[in-house]
C-alpha cells in the first residue's frame, strides 16, 4: 500500500464498515457533512463575507475531503498499530 493510499484512501471506511456499527458509519458521514458546511462558511467569512465562487467551494470541499480522509485513516487504520 502506497503512502497516498495509506493516508488518503478509503481503507478507513472499509474498516469502519466491517468492524464498526451502522450508527458509527452514519455518525462519521454526518460529521463529514457538518465539517464541510463549517469549512465553506469559514472560508466565506474569511474572504470578507462575499459568496465564494464554485471554484473556491470545490477547492475548500476537496481540502476538507482530504483532511477528513486523513483523520478516518488515522483513527481506523494507521493509529491502531
Amino acid at each position: 500500500m502506497g503512502f497516498i493510499q495509506q493516508w488518503f484512501g478509503f481503507n478507513g471506511w472499509k474498516s469502519l464498515s466491517t468492524k464498526g456499527s451502522i450508527f458509527a458509519t452514519i455518525f462519521y458521514r454526518i460529521l463529514f457533512v457538518l465539517g464541510l458546511a463549517v469549512s465553506i462558511i469559514t472560508y466565506s467569512y474569511a474572504s470578507g463575507g462575499d459568496d465564494p465562487s464554485l471554484i473556491w467551494i470545490t477547492i475548500v470541499g476537496l481540502t476538507w475531503f482530504l483532511i477528513f480522509q486523513f483523520l478516518i485513516n488515522l483513527i481506523f487504520i494507521n493509529g491502531s498499530r
